[in-house]
């Protein structure tokens, strides 16, 4: 019995791999991420994804019902497979955003993506070029050639959680040994884009998925103990609402001088690199979640370390030569003035930032680069 059923789970999960997983999802991130090398970004090429509720994964991941905000989920790719909606193109762009799935946008309204903030705001198109893992500089340069942009900027959002990871290796390939350096010149820029999505995804399976949600729907503390919560943190602002985070949101760097060193010079190189292609690099440090509304709290938590962290960080690229944007402090000046009206930065139901934060965030990059790109603000 014990073989069959051991077969019969293996057959299920092959043949539900090859099956559309929009059905078993509540946010646009699984159902958009590609399988298949059908497109250099890590997206499903050409493909729109609307959802009526969504909500945040920090509450999914908690399995806390309760403490879902419903939103309205839009996310549409382009023909390279990346998040950029037809209608917010607007003629030949100036600029590219890297980074991760807050340079996405997974879980904002597609006019209020880093993205789509810039193109707004400065009245030019900028190509929203994030994924999963930041694009290294072989990729980078491959999107800039696709969109014929030899002159323009390039903005990498860095998340303060990326400090506790150590920067790719400086080879325009971003591989960690000769081996592997082999491997990505053999396939190609192209190719490695291309294979890249479907191999990190390749542990993925919807099987277990379902298998997940009809444990959820069990353990809902009624018929039995919800385990899931503790993977995360329940928390209350201090103007009563409810905020939930990961563990990891507060984490900081033990040598956080040696981190701001190490990615300063990578950023460093990076830009260097960029410069040969007529791109100019400015980086973005986002805080955590955390670091942010942690101090908000009831009764309020000590994040001086995830500050220092990101000064550091600030002090380092200032000192490698590569333009900056701290938005800690513009953030923390911001978030307890929207607290009394109920509106905030980030989603109190995922780690992501909302429309209120990428509008600050647009603000201060372009205060920076609006010179450089005779942009007409509006």
């Amino acid at each position: 019995m014990v073989p069959r059923l051991m077969i019969l789970y293996l057959v299920l999960d092959l043949v539900l791999r090859l099956v559309p997983v929009d059905p078993l999802t509540f946010r646009a991130w699984e159902a958009m991420l590609r399988h298949w090398p059908n497109a250099v970004g890590p997206f499903i090429p050409n493909k729109h994804y609307h959802r009526e509720d969504s909500y945040g994964g920090v509450a999914s991941i908690g399995n806390l019902p309760a403490l879902r905000e419903y939103r309205v989920a839009d996310f549409t790719t382009d023909a390279y497979g990346f998040h950029n909606p037809p209608a917010l193109a607007n003629g030949e762009p100036v600029g590219i955003v890297v980074g991760d799935s807050f340079a996405v946008g997974s879980e904002l309204a597609e006019n209020e993506t880093l993205s789509a903030q810039l193109s707004r705001r400065c009245g030019k198109y900028f190509y929203n070029a994030g994924s999963p893992q930041p694009l290294r500089l072989r990729s980078v340069e491959a999107v800039a050639q696709r969109l014929h942009l030899q002159h323009g900027v390039v903005i990498f959002e860095f998340l303060e959680a990326r400090a506790l990871q150590a920067p790719p290796a400086t080879t325009p390939e971003g591989a960690k040994g000769k081996l592997q350096g082999l491997v990505f010149r053999t396939l190609g820029t192209e190719w490695t884009d291309r294979l890249a999505t479907p191999v990190n995804e390749l542990h993925a399976s919807p099987l277990e998925a379902l298998a997940v949600k009809l444990q959820k729907r069990l353990q809902n503390g009624w018929l039995l103990p919800n385990s899931f919560v503790h993977f995360v943190i329940e928390d209350r602002l201090r103007n009563g609402e409810p905020i939930v985070f990961l563990p990891a949101e507060f984490l900081s760097p033990s040598e956080p001088q040696k981190a701001a060193a190490e990615w300063a010079a990578y950023f460093a190189w990076y830009a260097t690199e960029l410069r040969k292609d007529g791109l100019e690099l400015t980086v973005l440090l986002v805080p955590n979640r955390s670091t942010v509304y942690g101090p908000l709290l009831e009764p309020p938590r000590d994040v001086s370390s995830s500050v220092t962290t990101l000064a550091d960080f600030q002090g380092a690229l200032d000192q490698a030569g590569v333009s900056v944007v701290n938005l800690e402090s513009q953030f923390a000046d911001q978030a307890p003035r929207l607290l009394g009206h109920k509106r905030y930065l980030y989603f109190l139901d995922d780690t992501h930032w909302t429309g209120a934060g990428t509008t600050i965030a647009g603000e201060q990059v372009l205060s920076r680069l609006s010179v450089s790109l005779a942009c007409r603000q509006q």
